[in-house]
């Protein structure tokens, strides 16, 4: 007890003492001049303490991280997956292969076949076209996707792609923007936004839709129409809302086409209606298929042939029939993806390639324009069903093309799709579809050529000046009319076949990505699917001289 005693009292006189020294003036002084010295001469304080430190100096910072790869797709659209899917099977097990995109992980996958609701598939119009080589990755996503023929359920897509990356061993990096380093006319790695990640790869597959990779490598590039006509280069096609659209069937649709097909003086106002905003050849053009109804060419898809349901809307909305500016609701493609759930593309918004071109940036989602006529729309369908119908938007807007990459070491021309595309010794396949100019395009100086069947190769996809990258998609090397043509999905899915699997090559061969040709291209596919290529490429002009076709 004694003991104890004595501790806390010799404690009591330590702190007694400690709090002498502090109120004594010299310490004041020195307590006075911490609480007020300058925060900047405070670092340069440690600075020089730092300096006659005996202690050793700090460690060299470690260096960024990097992450290699044979062969990196950027971006995650459906050519672009089937890319990285044939690199992987060109290259065999010990490959290694990427998808790097910058959506987060639990967005869907396959961005305009599902984030922009693109349900209605351009389906090839070469018969048999699913026995291709070059077609194998694509007829392998539909049946995976449970496509019944020619419409898609973007949850069965979304679903389909991750089971065809994960089964391929693909690695999908989710929430990385890169910009790429470039050295020597070659990609030396891309650096993540955001992070000290670096990626390198052998090959570099932009499959962004509007090459953001290439763009950034500082390739050049055409914007809107400007290849076909210099006055075009702020003009392109309209851009869409392809909405799902519940509470009604397509039966209750043809009702609502019906009632005004035969409400005679309805039908008189949408005639004026279109003479006024048309001349006399468009009024003749936008009437020729007025009576013709709802055509079903697919056990799943509809044709809207008839402008009577769009022009209706018009003249409820007070708004002229015109494409030029504005919407425009337009005749239009209807997938079934059940009794009451549907898929509509045919509500059109025109702008110019510089108003689009900040919607890319911004993620391609809707404007308050965009999201105010479907409100409208949704109404209007209610009042006309009698239903409780629901138009519901999908993440991301559908946009047809704003740019395309010169700098390709052989781009594709409209003139050459009229003549039957690129020589058989360039090609890896064959496409045909129209020259879909949806929304038309102002001073295109340029007649639209009949349905071609043509050859493509891979040069168009293949950067001329970055050794190591390819563009895959609409915003590829597409000049003049062929910018209609090439943007449409399915023939940018087979050569983003084609191109993973130059990928592969380029890295087995370690030889840069362009250097690969079609011909090897074709002989290595044929080689993994067992399949030979039949050519249908051919002149389709018919004699006529569509010699301001560029």
């Amino acid at each position: 007890m004694l003991s104890t005693f004595k501790k806390l009292a010799s404690i009591a006189i330590i702190f007694a003492a400690v709090k002498l020294l502090v109120n004594y003036p010299v310490f004041r002084e020195i307590e006075n001049y911490i609480a007020n010295r300058d925060p900047a001469s405070a670092t340069l304080d440690a600075g020089n303490q730092q300096q006659k430190s005996s202690s050793p100096p700090p460690l060299p910072p470690k260096k960024s991280p990097e992450q290699k790869f044979d062969v990196v797709v950027y971006g995650d659209e459906v050519p672009g997956i089937c890319a990285a899917i044939w690199a992987k099977k060109t290259l065999g097990a010990k490959g290694k292969v990427a998808i790097v995109r910058s959506n987060y992980g639990r967005d869907p996958l396959g961005g305009l076949l599902t984030r922009g609701g693109l349900a209605y598939i351009d389906l090839d119009k070469i018969p048999g076209w699913y026995r291709q080589p070059y077609a194998q990755c694509f007829k392998e996503f539909l049946d995976k996707a449970d496509a019944r023929e020619s419409c898609l359920d973007p949850k069965k897509a979304d679903r389909a792609l991750r089971q065809m990356l994960s089964a391929a061993k693909v690695k999908v990096i989710s929430n990385s923007t890169l910009t790429p380093h470039v050295v020597d006319k070659k990609i030396e790695y891309a650096e993540v936004k955001g992070s000290t990640l670096k990626i390198k790869a052998n090959s570099f597959i932009d499959v962004t839709q509007d090459a953001e990779l290439a763009r950034k490598a500082g390739l050049s590039y055409y914007t809107g129409y400007e290849s076909q006509n210099i006055k075009s280069k702020n003009e392109t096609l309209a851009v869409s809302i392809v909405p799902r659209i519940t509470g009604i069937t397509m039966s209750e649709f043809r009702s609502i086409e019906d009632e005004i097909l035969y409400n005679r003086p309805l039908v008189k106002k949408i005639k004026e209606s279109i003479m006024k905003s048309k001349d006399p050849a468009s009024t003749k053009f936008w009437m020729r298929n007025f009576w013709s109804t709802i055509y079903q060419p697919y056990t799943d898809g509809y044709d809207i042939r008839s402008v009577a349901i769009g022009a209706a809307y018009h003249i409820d909305r007070n708004l002229p029939f015109s494409q030029n500016k504005g919407f425009f609701f337009d005749k239009g493609n209807v997938c079934v993806y059940n009794k009451n759930v549907l898929s509509w593309n045919g509500f059109l918004f025109k702008y110019q390639v510089n108003q689009i071109m900040k919607m890319e940036a911004n993620g391609r989602k809707p404007t308050p324009e965009m999201i105010r006529e479907m409100s409208h729309l949704q109404h209007w369908l209610q009042k006309k069903s009698g239903k409780d119908v629901r138009v519901f938007i999908p993440d991301e807007i559908y946009i047809r093309q704003t740019l395309n990459v010169r700098d390709v070491v052989d781009p594709l021309t409209g003139k050459e799709i009229i003549k039957g595309g690129t020589a058989a010794s360039k090609s890896i396949g064959s496409f045909s579809y129209d020259f879909d100019m949806r929304g038309g395009v102002k001073n295109l100086s340029a007649r639209i050529p009949p349905l071609p069947v043509y050859n493509f190769g891979i040069e168009s996809a293949l950067a001329s000046k970055v050794k190591n990258l390819a563009i895959v998609g609409r915003s590829s090397g597409y000049v003049g009319m062929a910018v209609s043509v090439g943007r449409i999905a399915t023939v940018n899915i087979y050569q983003g076949q084609g191109v993973g699997v130059a990928a592969g090559l380029a890295s087995k061969f370690g030889v840069p990505l362009n250097s690969i040709t079609s011909a090897e291209t074709k002989k290595t596919l044929e080689t993994l699917t067992g399949k030979t290529t039949y050519l249908s490429g051919r002149d389709t002009s018919y004699g006529v001289d569509y010699k301001e076709v560029k």
